[in-house]
């Protein structure tokens, strides 16, 4: 299609999908259709934000600001462009230039809200958020809104007027109510509400995260013991947590400063930033990632201090394949300490194809040796890394070393061992194997991947039938019938040679989980014995239709198709 056709296809679209725009805009401002650079300019824009490309997106809509004064689409559109650039002036005049009725508009009232908050004109706050009610169709954004209110309170000095609001609170959102009241009471140094909300989130994972507000407040007071209990309690919680972890060597490193350095609870435009985060981890929980990009800016914007904070944003930005901006943002991240620089690192390797995988790998290792603390999971990671890309060999190195590194056995360190015995089982060390998968079993012998996996391996050994049998049909009550146990307990029988229950059971899995290879393959090997021939080579021909089938599997079930089970293997079974 030639320039000057898409054109007249895309303003016919244009008349057509915005015809509640204002009746003279085409003839008032002809310039505006006539000139090919206004469609040029929109369409590129256009194009680049849907691939997340907001700074090329911006070059584009900036040229043709003008048109947002019509044009409802557009204006999303440039004002997505703008905050996720960091242009957040420009968004604010933008919108402002716009009729009043899109200052309460949502997303265009959540940019004013914040850009008039950190700038201290708290008295037009209140004009940008609706009435708070229940909003069935968007309850998160209902929740935000009425959080936005108690800031609102809080900002214009009104706190009796903020108690009585947080009193009559309730929301269904029971942890966003904690975390407000946390970060509001110290704030305002509320020291009995400081203490009772503390004893709340202590033992709550999913607070974990909130005790950090905590240890600035600590260290104001000089309690470095209490610092140190909270980093240390919620390492035990959540053994992953990043921060924690980082604050955890920082401390232990005298470096106080360095724990204190990314939130500041007297700093109001701080408090109401990690609001706007919080929701922002919301969005992304449900996979709504460009909303949650949306807010994480606005959260930026209000405090650019919380850099750890980029570690959702790099999420998002993998997400939605922004590898170029993701990597702008790594750079940051890895400065901040020595678990930043492996979390850095270790997401160039699974995700940035531009980095050499084996040298990237010899920097990990080569790190590794130098640390003494959290290295057990890090190792694992690797290992994992490793074992994903077909490195059996190393992955099995590594997962050795991670299981000696563990200083104590606990219920659900089985994972350890049956990664292990997966990259023995596939590097041909089948007594190995066998040995961590029993050790597996030994730690949490109700685990389904396990019994599944060594049930099967015997299969494939055509050994210990029977124990597989009943190790099969425990894993699929565990599992609540999994298609590709139910496939596995299937083939049981069908060794067993019970080929009505190894069909019943196949029939199931066939049904349940229709994009895996193998279960057609077993499904239509049933339906032959059972002489079913036309059944099974329809199976058959599905499964070679199939996106994901490995190659060798491919060629065998394109030869049973031809030639159906050769009298051998009939005679077997």
């Amino acid at each position: 299609m030639n320039k000057t056709v898409f054109y007249i296809a895309f303003l016919l679209s244009f008349i057509t999908n915005y015809s509640n725009l204002n009746a003279n805009i085409l003839e008032d401002k002809k310039r505006l259709v006539k000139n090919s650079n206004y469609f040029s300019n929109y369409l590129n824009g256009s194009v680049y934000l849907q691939k997340n490309d907001s700074q090329k997106a911006y070059k584009f809509l900036q040229n043709i600001e003008d048109l947002g004064l019509y044009h409802s689409e557009f204006n999303f559109k440039y004002i997505e462009s703008l905050v996720s650039s960091g242009k957040f002036e420009e968004a604010y005049i933008f919108i402002k230039k716009l009729d009043k009725s899109y200052q309460s508009l949502y997303p265009f009232n959540l940019v004013l809200f914040a850009h008039d908050f950190k700038n201290k004109k708290y008295s037009h706050l209140k004009d940008y958020i609706p009435l708070v009610k229940k909003d069935l169709s968007d309850p998160l954004l209902s929740e935000l809104y009425h959080d936005l209110d108690l800031w609102c309170e809080l900002s214009s000095g009104n706190i009796d007027k903020l108690k009585e609001k947080i009193k009559k609170s309730n929301s269904d959102f029971k942890n966003v109510e904690l975390t407000q009241k946390i970060l509001i009471s110290l704030y305002l140094d509320d020291q009995q509400n400081i203490d009772l909300y503390f004893r709340e989130i202590s033992a709550t994972k999913e607070l974990v995260r909130y005790n950090y507000f905590y240890l600035g407040y600590f260290l104001e007071k000089n309690n470095k013991e209490k610092v140190s209990d909270i980093i240390n309690k919620n390492l035990e919680i959540d053994s992953e947590s990043l921060l924690f972890k980082q604050l955890y060597l920082d401390f232990q490193n005298n470096q106080f400063q360095k724990i204190n350095q990314f939130y500041k609870r007297k700093d109001i435009n701080h408090g109401l930033g990690e609001l706007f985060y919080l929701f922002a981890n919301f969005y992304q929980n449900y996979e709504q990632v460009q909303i949650s990009n949306f807010y994480l800016n606005i959260s930026e914007y209000l405090n650019p201090e919380f850099l750890p904070n980029k570690i959702l944003k790099i999420e998002n930005l993998i997400t939605l394949e922004d590898l170029y901006q993701a990597e702008k943002e790594i750079k940051i991240i890895e400065k901040l300490g020595k678990e930043y620089f492996w979390y850095a690192n270790i997401t160039k390797l699974k995700f940035f194809p531009n980095y050499n995988s084996e040298k990237q790998i010899n920097l990990l290792e080569d790190y590794l040796k130098n640390q003494k603390i959290f290295i057990t999971d890090k190792y694992f990671e690797l290992a994992n890394f490793l074992r994903s890309n077909s490195n059996y060999l190393k992955s099995i190195h590594l997962y050795e070393k991670s299981i000696l590194s563990k200083k104590d056995k606990k219920n659900t360190d089985w994972i350890y061992y049956y990664n292990l015995a997966i990259s023995q089982e596939r590097s041909k060390a089948w007594n190995d194997a066998e040995k961590n998968f029993l050790e597996a079993l030994k730690i949490s012998p109700k685990q389904p991947e396990v019994l599944n996996y060594l049930a099967y391996s015997w299969l494939e050994r055509e050994i210990n039938l029977e124990k597989a049998k009943e190790m099969l049909i425990e894993a699929v009550n565990l599992s609540k019938g999994r298609g590709y146990i139910l496939d596995s307990l299937g083939w049981a029988y069908f060794l067993l040679k019970d080929f009505d229950k190894a069909e019943e059971t196949l029939k199931i899995a066939y049904e349940k989980d229709p994009t895996e290879a193998v279960i057609y393959d077993h499904y239509g090997d049933v339906l032959w014995i059972n002489g079913k021939e036309i059944q099974a080579r329809y199976v058959w021909q599905n499964a070679v239709k199939l996106k994901y089938i490995e190659k060798d599997l491919k060629e065998s079930i394109n030869k049973k198709i031809i030639f159906g089970l050769d009298e051998d293997y009939k005679r077997k079974s």
